[in-house]
C-alpha cells in the first residue's frame, strides 16, 4: 500500500463515516466527564449547606450527587470505549493493518453505530465529512496528509507519526489542565477541613477524592503506553518491519481506549494551525 492509495481508502464514504462517528463519541465522552465533574463539585460544596436545613436535604445532596458523578463517569467510559473501537476500525482499514481482526459481528455493530451516530444529524455530519483539518470547522476529510510520495510500509509508518505527532502537541496542554485542576481541587479541600469537621468534609468530598485517584489512575495508565510507543517507534525508524508496524498500531489502540481525553474545543482552535506546521515540517 503507498501513500495515494491509503489517501483514496480514507476519502470513502465508509472511513468518512466512521472518523465522524468516532469524533462524535469523544465529543460526549468529554461533555459527560464535564457533567461527572460537576456532579464531584457540587458533593463537595454541600458541606457549606445550612445546618438549619433538613438532615436528609443536607445528607441527600451529596448522596445524589455522588450518584450522578458515577453515572456520568460511566457514560464518559462507554462512549470512550465506542470511539477507540470506531478509530481503531478506521485505521485498520485506511492503513490495511490487521484488518482481519474484526469478526463479522462486531463489522456489523460498527457499521450500526455508525449509521446512527451519522442520521441524528446528517447536515453537520455532511459539513465534518467534507471538511480538512484546515477548513472552519475541522473536518474528517483528509485526517492523514502527505507531501510527498510513500510506498509500502513507509506510508503505513508515516500516518502512525501524525498520530503520535498530534497527541505530543495535545498531551502537553492537558497536563497542565489537569495540574491546574488538581491544584484547585487541592486547595478547596483544604479549605474545607480548615473551615468543617473532618467527618462531614470527607462524606461530602468522597465522590470527587474517588474521581482524582481515578484521573490520576488513567493518567498513568495513559503514560506508560505512552512509553511503549515512543520506543517502538524509534525502533520502527531505524529497522521498519510489518510486525513493528503492527505492534506499534495495537498500542495506538490501546491509547486510545484509555479513558483520557483530549480538550475538543482547544483541538479544533488549534487544528488548523497544526495541520500547517506539520506540513511545514516534513514537506
Amino acid at each position: 500500500m503507498n501513500s495515494n492509495e491509503i489517501q483514496e481508502r480514507q476519502n470513502k464514504e465508509i472511513s468518512l463515516k466512521v472518523q465522524y462517528a468516532a469524533r462524535v463519541c469523544f465529543n460526549s465522552a468529554e461533555k459527560y466527564n464535564h457533567f461527572a465533574w460537576i456532579a464531584c463539585l457540587v458533593s463537595a460544596f454541600s458541606v457549606f449547606l445550612p445546618n438549619s436545613w433538613p438532615m436528609y436535604i443536607i445528607n441527600g445532596i451529596p448522596c445524589v450527587a455522588d450518584i450522578f458523578a458515577f453515572v456520568f463517569s460511566s457514560i464518559t467510559s462507554y462512549h470512550v470505549n465506542w470511539a477507540s473501537k470506531l478509530r481503531k476500525f478506521f485505521d485498520s482499514y485506511v492503513l490495511n493493518i490487521q484488518l482481519n481482526q474484526f469478526s463479522e459481528t462486531e463489522l456489523r455493530e460498527i457499521r450500526e453505530r455508525t449509521e446512527k451516530i451519522y442520521m441524528r444529524n446528517p447536515i453537520n455530519a455532511a459539513i465534518q465529512m467534507a471538511n480538512t483539518g484546515n477548513d472552519s470547522p475541522p473536518g474528517v476529510r483528509d485526517w492523514y496528509v502527505f507531501s510527498k510520495f510513500y510506498d509500502g510500509i513507509n506510508a503505513q509508518f508515516e500516518c502512525q507519526r501524525q498520530n503520535t505527532w498530534w497527541n505530543s502537541k495535545m498531551v502537553t496542554v492537558r497536563i497542565i489542565t489537569t495540574v491546574f485542576m488538581l491544584i484547585l481541587v487541592g486547595s478547596i479541600f483544604l479549605f474545607l477541613l480548615l473551615n468543617n469537621s473532618i467527618l462531614n468534609v470527607l462524606l461530602c468530598s468522597a465522590g470527587i477524592l474517588i474521581k482524582i485517584c481515578e484521573r490520576v489512575i488513567e493518567n498513568w495508565r495513559y503514560f506508560r503506553v505512552s512509553r511503549l510507543i515512543d520506543g517502538s517507534q524509534q525502533t520502527i525508524e531505524v529497522h521498519p518491519t510489518a510486525e513493528g508496524i503492527e505492534k506499534l498500531q495495537n498500542l495506538i489502540d490501546k491509547r486510545r481506549s484509555i479513558n483520557v481525553l483530549e480538550l475538543g474545543w482547544l483541538h479544533n482552535k488549534l487544528a488548523n494551525k497544526f495541520s500547517k506546521l506539520y506540513e511545514n515540517i516534513v514537506s
